[in-house]
């Protein structure tokens, strides 16, 4: 282990193209600045092995757990998935696997619109993740991040769609979209309304709570959607300060 001290605005160059400068020192807290390809992934040691122990765990998913694991599908393609649950296990819902091009295609409108209230965020000075709210096929609240706009401590996207829906007398029939996995803030607020399913851009610059979701009986589907990594991706690396101060770090 090379160990080096540094000063705030100093820098550490790792390799030819990593740059990794002390932004802030407060106290015994040090808040780093990294500068890296985007071919690069860049994560907190906490959340890398929380990816590394979720893919470990999908990894062990047993062919009596997922019918279609173990071979073709007994019925037609346009039945729903079932699930076999062992007596000691509690009724979940699947983990969310890399998604077709059809339930890609089926939510893309939908996620365009939560693009497109992230990039406003973005273009007022705050963090690029937008959310909306969808029912039957209707869009009846949207938002975006706006803690910096609003100088709010839990204005993000989700609640602000919330917010801006409205009362609602169910939440029940309900879609919530996100550019970005949902914090435990946020995650939170969906269960407590019971939001049945919660579609997600991307969850490579942030893991969120997908687990805490699922385990309350939401469904989790996570697009992968490059547009959503690259925006949110720039922004890290941009504006670090922003970013960790958004997520209490």
């Amino acid at each position: 282990m090379l160990v080096l001290a540094r000063q705030r605005d100093q820098t550490v160059i790792i390799g030819d193209d990593i740059e990794v400068t002390v932004v802030d020192v407060r106290g015994d807290k040090v808040r780093l600045g990294i500068n890296a390809p985007k071919h690069v992934s860049v994560h907190r040691k906490e959340v890398y092995e929380a990816i590394r122990k979720e893919n470990r765990d999908a990894s062990r998913i047993r062919p009596d757990d997922v019918p279609q694991v173990g071979g073709p599908p007994a019925q037609s393609q346009q039945q729903p998935m079932m699930r076999i649950h062992r007596p000691d296990e509690p009724a979940r819902p699947p983990v969310s696997a890399a998604p077709s091009p059809e339930v890609v295609a089926a939510h893309r409108q939908f996620m365009r619109a939560a693009i497109d209230e992230a990039r406003k965020g973005l273009a007022e000075g705050g963090l690029p993740i937008g959310s909306v709210l969808v029912r039957n096929g209707l869009v009846v609240g949207r938002g975006h991040n706006r803690r910096v706009q609003k100088g709010s401590a839990i204005l993000h996207a989700e609640t602000d769609a919330l917010e801006n829906a409205g009362r609602q007398r169910t939440y029940r029939d309900t879609v919530l979209y996100s550019t970005l996995m949902p914090c435990f803030l946020c995650s939170g607020a969906a269960v407590q309304f019971g939001v049945p399913k919660v579609v997600v851009g991307e969850s490579v610059n942030f893991h969120g709570a997908p687990d805490f979701m699922r385990k309350q009986g939401i469904e989790v589907i996570d697009l992968h959607d490059e547009e959503c990594i690259r925006i949110m991706g720039d922004f890290i690396r941009e504006h670090p300060e922003l970013w960790n101060e958004d997520i209490g770090k």
